[in-house]
């Protein structure tokens, strides 16, 4: 594997993140990248920097790291110590997935507890604001990881996007998700035990 392999990896995650018409999955990975393009790069130093260090599959991985990590990926920022830090973190997250769900069900729990609401109090929607849910997400207190798995098991989306009102940091946020999904493996009967587990704990 060489720059423009890598290259061609980065232009296909960042279109199945960034255009609403480009599917990772569908089109299989693959792009009208072309090696001419490619070789006017200014940046095509750094391609070439971590096809030396990174299988195919793995750049994958760091490119998803990389965009739900960031609104924007620069491929100087992936590249540098900022994006072998997010890809590191990314790893651990996705390595002890069932313990991060865990953590993030314990941290609603807490949350339901502390201000003496319902678990469905999390997901309702007032006069088109954002729901617990989603403050917690944004204030980084929920991983973008367990938001994919409890709407897998849940599909609060569907009722977030009737529901809520502003139309810039949702919106966007849900297409992140979305997006996220296809790559974000798990055993979904075993996360609907653990929170379940969880709840009927407290």
């Amino acid at each position: 594997m060489d720059g423009f392999d890598v290259y061609k990896i980065y232009l296909a995650i960042k279109l199945h993140f960034t255009s609403d018409s480009y599917d990772y999955f569908k089109h299989n990975g693959k792009t009208t990248a072309r090696l001419n393009t490619f070789t006017k790069r200014r940046d095509r130093y750094f391609f070439h920097k971590l096809s030396r260090s990174y299988s195919s599959s793995a750049c994958v991985d760091y490119f998803v790291a990389g965009f739900i990590g960031s609104d924007t990926v620069w491929i100087g920022d992936v590249v540098g110590k900022s994006g072998q830090e997010n890809y590191t973190r990314w790893q651990k997250r996705i390595e002890s997935l069932s313990y991060v769900f865990e953590n993030d069900c314990d941290t609603l729990l807490d949350f339901i507890e502390e201000k003496e609401i319902k678990f469905d109090d999390l997901f309702k929607v007032k006069k088109g604001q954002h729901p617990p849910l989603v403050k917690l997400y944004l204030a980084n207190k929920i991983t973008v990881e367990s938001m994919v798995i409890l709407n897998d098991i849940l599909n609060y989306t569907k009722q977030f996007n009737k529901e809520i009102g502003e139309t810039v940091i949702w919106p966007k946020k849900y297409k992140l998700l979305m997006n996220y999904k296809p790559f974000l493996k798990y055993n979904s009967t075993k996360m609907k035990m653990i929170i379940k587990k969880k709840i009927n704990e407290r």
